[in-house]
């Protein structure tokens, strides 16, 4: 998923990725602005996984059953953004 982040950030670019091969856990990579900030598999993402953004804390939750992740970024403890993402097939 593509897109920008929004108001104080000054829509920085975001990519959110999401890997699942057969019989392995789902693995998450947070792009922002570029360059990698935050990777981790699924358990870690259920707890949240944290990042850092040129002093910016971030931090990724995702959650979900199915085929369908809902991922929650924040920046500075705030909330920022979120997706809601297909597992691949």
């Amino acid at each position: 998923m593509d897109d920008t982040l929004p108001g104080r950030l000054a829509d920085a670019p975001v990519r959110l990725c999401l890997q699942a091969e057969t019989g392995q856990p789902a693995h998450y990579r947070l792009w922002l602005a570029g360059e990698v900030r935050i990777s981790g598999d699924e358990s870690a993402a259920r707890q949240g996984l944290a990042g850092d953004w040129y002093g910016h804390p971030l931090g990724l939750r995702c959650s979900g059953a199915d085929n369908v992740r809902r991922c929650d970024l924040t920046v500075d403890g705030e909330a920022a953004w979120s997706a809601e993402l297909a597992l691949p097939r």
